[in-house]
């Protein structure tokens, strides 16, 4: 009987889904965590099955993420950092750093053919997370789906705290000093990115780089990777999904 695999990385901000067949992608779901992450793991779960022909197969399913304890009808659960590593090395063959940007937390790991060899994590601090530049754009009166547009002029302007409580009073003041949009967002970004450099000071980084995470698609965060680490940033169509790929793959 032929074999799907299916990982389910359900994080506190997202819970994404990826469904293999014959180590392919065959299809992907993405839905918000919400409060109940073992019905939102479900959720996504349904609609993977519901995007491919699954008949005559054995589907295996594997969970990671912060709610994968919950998740009840996974055959594996498995952390995140080895999902991660096996995932990245799924998207980019031979990545040896990791530069994961998510929701809530932050991460950068070293691998070695996809397997984990160190890694720093921030976890406890909204600063270098999408949770701050969703704050940050919120008090500039923008959602965080347009914050993309106010970076394509290259302006910025420094942030001195580092601190997301912080940081929100620095923009009204910025904001109140006349300060433009697109200087203070492009300064946001410097920030969020110098918040993962500390983290990559730790570990180290190594090419080639991989940009996984919900904010990967963004290509101002890219290009401040780049300026800030010296080495070229990759991004796959399906980077966001690193870690559910890992599970999949180890289901």
């Amino acid at each position: 009987m032929k074999q799907i695999s299916v990982g389910i990385d359900c994080g506190s901000a997202a819970c994404k889904g990826v469904l293999l067949k014959e180590d392919s992608i065959a299809a992907v779901c993405v839905k918000p965590t919400g409060w109940n992450p073992k019905e939102t793991a479900r959720t996504v779960f349904r609609e993977l099955l519901e995007q491919t022909e699954t008949a005559e197969h054995e589907i295996r399913v594997a969970a990671t993420g912060y709610g994968r304890v919950g998740i009840d009808f996974a055959h594996k659960k498995i952390t995140e950092i080895t999902c991660h590593g096996i995932g990245a090395d799924y998207l980019l063959k031979g990545v040896r750093t990791i530069i994961d940007i998510g929701g809530q937390d932050s991460k950068v790991i070293s691998v070695e053919n996809g397997k984990v060899l160190s890694f720093q994590m921030n976890d406890k601090c909204a600063a270098g997370t999408g949770r701050f530049l969703e704050m940050s754009a919120h008090r500039m009166g923008v959602d965080l789906s347009d914050f993309p547009k106010l970076l394509t002029e290259g302006k910025r302007c420094s942030l001195s705290s580092m601190c997301a409580v912080f940081a929100d009073s620095e923009i009204v003041s910025l904001l109140a000093a006349g300060k433009t949009r697109e200087e203070i967002a492009g300064g946001i970004i410097q920030s969020v990115v110098t918040k993962v450099m500390a983290l990559a000071g730790r570990v180290g980084t190594e090419s080639p780089i991989l940009l996984t995470g919900g904010l990967a698609q963004m290509e101002g965060i890219r290009k401040e990777l780049e300026l800030q680490t010296g080495c070229p940033v990759n991004v796959s169509q399906f980077s966001r999904y690193a870690g559910a790929i890992g599970a999949a793959l180890k289901a």
